[in-house]
């Protein structure tokens, strides 16, 4: 009898200290939390524990991106991207960043390749429109980028960046008034616009008079 009830004790207590496997939504939750306090580095400590802990989605990997893209962790983050596009390949959130990172690398090509593969999934995304725009004007590429900027306007006319855009190419093209005109627009359309952009339009209103 003393040998059984010793059994059961040691299993009793094996059962009670028993390992729970880790949840890959608390990890997810808290690289979320640290997303948002702009704890970069941390997000990606908790979506990479997240994946070991089974997280297999293309959420996981898309937040991932996101976390590296904010410190310019540019290969991982295209790394991450690709990921989730091959869980996903019509997740709208990795073809638009995706094509970002390879625009922050300077790949121009690519990002192109990419906004307008978001475009194809959602032709109306006043955003994908403004990107675009935004990589042809670094290809010099003038018409093709106006016509980008009138459609994000048109899409969301409260939208400020594509008025900043207009500016830019207005500038390049020498027609000064209607860059000032654009630069104007921007700055009364937000907030919220980026400050740096900001600064730069007012000193662009100051070249440009």
């Amino acid at each position: 009898m003393r040998k059984l009830l010793f059994l059961a004790v040691i299993l009793t207590i094996a059962v009670g200290c028993a390992s729970h496997p880790p949840d890959p939504a608390k990890f997810m939750e808290e690289g979320k939390a640290k997303m948002d306090a702009g704890d970069f580095q941390g997000a990606i400590r908790a979506f990479e524990e997240a994946i070991k802990a089974g997280a297999s989605g293309p959420e996981v990997y898309f937040l991932l991106g996101n976390a590296h893209l904010q410190i310019g962790q540019i290969e991982p983050a295209i790394e991450a991207y690709n990921k989730a596009l091959s869980l996903d390949p019509g997740h709208l959130g990795a073809l638009t960043n995706l094509g970002t990172a390879y625009y922050t690398k300077g790949e121009l090509e690519e990002a192109i390749r990419y906004y307008r593969k978001g475009l194809e999934i959602k032709p109306d995304d006043p955003e994908l429109h403004y990107l675009l725009g935004a990589a042809y004007i670094q290809k010099g590429l003038l018409d093709e980028a106006l016509k980008e900027m009138e459609e994000a306007i048109r899409l969301k006319p409260s939208f400020p960046e594509p008025y900043f855009g207009l500016g830019v190419i207005y500038k390049l093209r020498g027609e000064k008034e209607k860059a000032v005109e654009a630069f104007e627009q921007f700055l009364k359309a937000g907030p919220p616009q980026d400050p740096r952009a900001v600064e730069e339009a007012k000193k662009m209103i100051e070249e440009l008079r």
